[in-house]
């Protein structure tokens, strides 16, 4: 279902409104580039994400609040009012006569959404999933969601389009059982029909380590982008990430780098694939031989990690467990391979070895929080729940 939103224009004010410019970030505001005509990012002293701000006629639009650069791996969330603050007392600098109007985040992640109140008490709307928003309550109490739930949007539909005469964001819904790579139960891209950019945040998680075996990784995120982009029938010319560009100087992505991807790149996906299809005795007996493929083509711990977590899916524990043993023999160092032992034989049943294996995860990484017991039994309830293993 799509719904539109069409804004009509607000009043003329008395002064007219001064062009945004850069500013060096300080105490009090944090910095802001132009990217475009009416387009601009805000960046932050606190994290390495940035914030994308689009300009209408008579207000703005923010799409993301990064304020902590923290990803699927924070176990509390909180809210950060202080950059929420900052972040409006920026914006009320550079655009003085355009009030923010809307706070669009993609997912629940604190490198997306670090602060909801000071928007909401401050009359401006946040554009959510239910879902989403579920996690966002952990800082959002159910006082403030009684008193300013009038300033909380939800995309119900497969999208929502905000816009006046002269710009347009068309937000679109997506679920990760559309696309298995989403990093949340439901995603918001941001389409820019002016700019024909599209806001695609993390889910362009473009590989940047070393070549797998002499090929660039065609991550599981890529791929899912780019088949939302066929189906929506979108051709952006750039692709907004939530991360600063380290070498793009417009910080956008071109979208020919993933059409080239797509076209010349190995699948992590279909690499992962080869791995969960391989017999238990394979993994047990040619472990040494199958490790030395790992180092040498170079991959990536997330690809056996995904095989792992495929085959505790199937409830084939003792071949997650293999591959879980392979990728600790290929990578010693990683405190998640050794959170991912534990894990799986935390779902075996073996709580000696897997509170062993999670005590080497800390041993290796004492500020590691990407799991631990916890986390494993509140997995197991869910697996046992969704697939009626253990009963």
């Amino acid at each position: 279902m799509k719904t539109q939103i069409v804004l009509p224009l607000l009043a003329a004010f008395l002064a007219l409104a001064p062009s945004a410019s850069s500013a060096q970030s300080n105490s009090q505001t944090n910095a802001i580039s132009g990217a475009g005509d009416g387009l601009y990012f805000m960046y932050y002293d606190s994290s390495q994400s940035k914030s994308t701000i689009v300009e209408f006629d008579d207000f703005v639009v923010l799409i993301e609040v990064p304020v902590k650069d923290q990803g699927g791996s924070a176990t509390v969330l909180e809210e950060h009012a202080d950059g929420g603050e900052k972040v409006l007392r920026t914006l009320k600098e550079h655009f003085p006569t355009k009030p923010l109007r809307y706070v669009i985040h993609s997912h629940w992640h604190p490198h997306s959404i670090s602060s909801v109140l000071p928007f909401i008490t401050n009359g401006v709307t946040l554009v959510s999933t239910r879902k989403n928003f579920e996690r966002l309550k952990e800082f959002v109490s159910p006082d403030d969601v009684a008193r300013y739930g009038q300033y909380i949007a939800f995309v119900d539909g497969d999208s929502l389009v905000i816009g006046d005469p002269g710009n347009r964001i068309v937000v679109h819904r997506f679920t990760q059982e559309e696309y298995p790579n989403t990093p949340s139960a439901d995603y918001l891209y941001c389409y820019l029909p002016k700019y024909n950019y599209l806001h695609c945040a993390c889910m362009y998680n473009k590989w940047t380590g070393e070549p797998v075996d002499g090929k660039e990784l065609l991550t599981g995120r890529e791929e899912d982008l780019n088949r939302f982009l066929a189906v929506r029938n979108i051709r952006p010319e750039y692709l907004i990430r939530l991360n600063k560009e380290k070498t793009e100087t417009n910080d956008m992505q071109p979208y020919d780098g993933l059409r080239d991807v797509m076209e010349n790149g190995i699948s992590a996906t279909a690499l992962s694939d080869g791995y969960l299809a391989l017999d238990e005795s394979t993994l047990r007996v040619s472990r040494d031989s199958l490790v030395r493929t790992v180092v040498r083509d170079h991959i990536p711990v997330s690809v056996i990690n995904r095989a792992v977590y495929s085959a505790i899916g199937r409830n084939a524990y003792s071949k997650a467990a293999q591959l879980a043993h392979l990728q600790a023999a290929a990578n010693p160092s990683d405190p998640n391979v050794w959170d991912t032992l534990g894990e799986v034989h935390y779902f075996i049943g073996d709580t000696l070895m897997a509170r062993s294996f999670g005590k080497q995860a800390k041993l290796i990484s004492p500020s590691f929080e990407g799991g631990g017991e916890n986390t494993w039994r509140k997995n197991l309830a869910e697996h046992q729940k969704k697939t009626g293993a253990g009963k």
